[in-house]
């Protein structure tokens, strides 16, 4: 049986991310160690926020001999359904849970709590 020719996957266009915005969100991930969409509005489109996630960690790796923090992108849901997107140092912030934390109260939303029940049968 012959191989199906596979269709070559449309590539995405390349999101360039401004030298300033790069310069901004390295220095936030430093002190206060995040980066939300109330620093760089443009992270509410996720392409955008993981192209510039990427230019930091790039900047770390390339441009900047004095520091190498952990950089660590992520998006977390909240309630109503709202996905906001972060980029942490770990070095600062160092679990997941603490980012969601500090996300939600950044950017004003409701942490997605389990119910009491489910809490109980955790034990």
């Amino acid at each position: 049986m012959a191989d199906t020719p596979k269709k070559d996957k449309a590539e995405e266009p390349k999101i360039d991310i401004p030298a300033e915005d790069v310069k901004k969100a390295a220095a936030l991930i430093l002190k206060p160690g995040y980066v939300t969409k109330h620093d760089l509005p443009k992270m509410v489109e996720l392409p955008w926020a993981t192209a510039l996630a990427d230019a930091v960690t790039q900047h770390f790796l390339n441009d900047d001999d004095d520091h190498d923090p952990y950089v660590y992108f992520e998006q977390f849901d909240y309630a109503g359904g709202d996905i906001d997107s972060i980029i942490f140092n770990m070095d600062v912030i160092p679990t997941r849970d603490k980012a969601l934390e500090i996300l939600g109260h950044e950017v004003g939303e409701k942490l997605v709590t389990p119910p009491e029940h489910v809490e109980n049968f955790r034990g």
